[in-house]
């Protein structure tokens, strides 16, 4: 029977998740009440860090979810609302967020969550090198205004500020363990669950147990977690239908057999994959450098054609990379680069390029694998001859190999806000923008949107992702449907603009 559940049906899985209704333990429906229930998630990647300053956005935010609570946090369609922090309040000119904080809150280690330690974790933030450190600049103090209350006092107005307090910069960590340095390796939070390190193996298994003194313990009805990292597709197939785990990010072709095997398919908006032509002042490859031959590059690939074939319809077609239900989503900019390998040729001639040239393109192991030969194919068509370089898994170094190539191929995320995108990859101090590229443009266009809001702040963004996709600074091939495999023993709502749900969101299915 066909099972795949699309984002919309939310309120059932949520009131399971609130309640915390059913009693068994995964596998065991007929358990007793008092039975301890467990959840297992396999997981795309390792953590590498516990320090939340030094974490990467993505599959790593279930490690983090796990022993951090934010001071926000989103519901499933994105939207911001209260958690630590129990009021939130900007003035009128957007440089001032009041924040409220919630009483009565410890960390495991006895240290108590009051102003001082939002104080200690947003100067680790702004210390650190993960992905809360390009929002975190854009706090220049923080105001302890009493025990409970700061005042985060902007440099700038950050459209993008409430969504990264609802992760890794809003991830409060004990200031104790932040002192200490040890962090890292020993995390400690006041969050749903608390890192078992003794029932725990590095790289492979990594067991949580319920903080008995959490605040909102009905939240969360597992007693423990298990999160495993398992970064090859296959094998974490086969750990799901043999039952050692009970979720995990699938890919469209596994569909099929996951119906076959009864399992539940989910599928949500989600991320775009394609190439970062990151060396767009052609430093490495003067190719790069014209616009003309990164336009080329999106003219060479067939976007349809591969949507049916390798990804199986799951997605669109789309030459853009923000989230479709963000401001900066411009329907009409999805034809703007139909397949024409002879306008490609023709681009290639005008920037000086009749032969076509070599360009070597890095990729990430694992996702892109099969991808690469056939962006290769396309490219070859109209001449361009690709070396794909494939990288260590981020766990090994692959993250710095990518900063010195000039273009990449990976799985991004799309978000809400679109300010998350920006400061993803679009300033020069971006995480994934490693050659600091920008141009006047983009420049008057990321100093205008933070002044502005409601309709002023949409038009600004579409003239922002009109000229990103005009100037070519990506070449994306679809927006793909998020597939996510579960157990039937488990329910999981799905989560808008974010690449796996909450811990929040898994509940027993009974």
């Amino acid at each position: 029977m066909r099972r795949i559940v699309q984002m919309g049906t939310l309120a059932l899985a949520a009131a399971l998740v609130l309640t915390g209704c059913g009693a068994g333990t995964s596998g065991d429906s007929d358990a007793g009440a008092d039975t301890p229930r467990e959840l297992v998630l396999g997981n795309n990647g390792d953590v590498l860090s516990w320090d939340p300053g030094e974490m990467k956005e993505g599959a790593i935010i279930s490690y983090a979810e796990a022993v951090y609570d934010p001071l926000l946090r989103k519901t499933a369609d994105g939207e911001i609302e209260p958690n630590l922090a129990t009021e939130f309040t900007y003035n009128d000119d957007l440089t001032e967020l009041t924040l409220t904080l919630k009483e009565g809150v410890s960390f495991t280690d006895g240290t108590p969550f009051d102003a001082e330690a939002v104080v200690a974790n947003v100067a680790a933030r702004k210390a650190g090198t993960g992905s809360a450190s390009e929002a975190a600049k854009s706090i220049e103090n923080v105001v302890v205004q009493d025990d409970y209350t700061v005042v985060l006092d902007l440099v700038a107005p950050n459209p993008g500020l409430l969504a990264a307090l609802a992760t890794y910069l809003g991830f409060m960590a004990s200031p104790a363990a932040l002192e200490a340095g040890t962090i890292g390796t020993d995390p400690v939070g006041s969050g749903p669950y608390v890192y078992d390190a003794a029932n725990s193996e590095a790289a492979a298994s990594y067991a949580f147990e319920r903080n008995e003194d959490y605040w909102n313990a009905e939240a969360y009805p597992f007693d423990t977690v298990v999160i495993k990292p398992l970064t090859d597709f296959t094998a974490r197939f086969n750990a799901l239908t043999t039952g050692q785990i009970q979720f995990m990010y699938g890919t469209p072709d596994m569909v099929d057999q996951a119906e076959a095997e009864g399992l539940t398919v989910q599928t949500v908006p989600g991320e775009w994959q394609g190439i970062i032509l990151q060396d767009r002042a052609g430093t490495l490859s003067p190719a790069l450098g014209e616009v003309e031959v990164r336009q080329a590059i999106n003219y060479a690939l067939d976007r349809e054609t591969i949507l049916e074939t390798y990804y199986n319809g799951f997605g669109q077609v789309s030459t853009q990379t923000f989230n479709p239900a963000s401001q900066a989503w411009v329907e009409a900019l999805n034809e703007e680069y139909p397949y024409d390998p002879e306008k490609a040729k023709e681009l290639l001639a005008d920037a000086g390029y009749p032969d076509g040239f070599e360009i070597p393109i890095s990729y990430s192991e694992g996702f892109m694998t099969p991808l690469v030969p056939i962006v290769q194919q396309y490219l070859a068509e109209v001449g361009i001859t690709m070396t794909p370089v494939p990288i260590n898994g981020f766990a090994n170094g692959g993250l710095e190999t990518l900063k010195g190539q000039p273009a990449f191929m990976l799985s991004f995320s799309t978000n809400i806000p679109a300010w998350t995108d920006v400061l993803n990859k679009l300033t020069p101090t971006s995480l994934w923008n490693n050659f600091k590229y920008t141009d006047p443009t983009v420049e008057a266009l990321l100093a205008e949107i933070p002044l502005t809001q409601g309709d002023e702040q949409t038009e600004l963004y579409q003239e922002l992702n009109t000229h990103l996709v005009e100037d070519a600074w990506f070449a994306p091939i679809v927006l793909q449907q998020n597939v996510y495999l579960s157990s039937d023993d488990i329910a999981v709502t799905m989560q808008q603009a974010q690449l796996i749900p909450s811990l929040r969101f898994f509940a027993p299915a009974d």
